[in-house]
């Protein structure tokens, strides 16, 4: 488990084991933010196991699933509303933490510059180059460019 902060609320990582949620909850993370369908791969921890031993001690947990590449705007205005509601510092997780990276900045453009989205997830070890285009054309759509 690589754990990288994108800002002061949220930090990114891939794929936690069971032993893992125990260890994040230790190190103080407060909700867990699941990124990745149930089942996604024959190798994927129980997702019910790892949400029930979350909230046993006493995490939040939110389930956004998506698959790579495919947002749509339900799902970032969900995760948009996961870190204006949820207990912090949150912790959010896919296979490999794109897809939070990614969501991450799509539901920060109202408040941020694409320039310090870019730049922060790619501290985090994140390229979101390829994403910028996508990511203007949201912005210009949202009002904010």
């Amino acid at each position: 488990m690589d754990i990288k902060p994108l800002d002061e609320k949220l930090s990114v990582t891939d794929q936690p084991s069971y032993e893992d949620i125990s260890i994040l909850e230790k190190m103080g993370f407060r909700t867990i933010i699941a990124n990745r369908p149930h089942r996604e791969t024959e190798d994927q921890p129980d997702m019910l196991a790892l949400k029930n031993r979350a909230e046993s001690l006493g995490m939040v947990w939110r389930e956004i699933p998506v698959k790579p590449g495919e947002y749509s705007q339900q799902d970032i205005d969900e995760f948009a509303e996961a870190l204006q509601t949820s207990p912090a510092p949150i912790v959010g997780f896919c296979r490999t933490g794109k897809r939070v990276s990614h969501l991450w900045a799509y539901s920060q453009i109202p408040e941020r510059p694409i320039a310090d989205l870019i730049k922060a997830t790619q501290n985090a070890g994140y390229d979101l180059e390829p994403l910028k285009d996508e990511l203007q054309r949201y912005a210009r759509e949202k009002g904010t460019s």
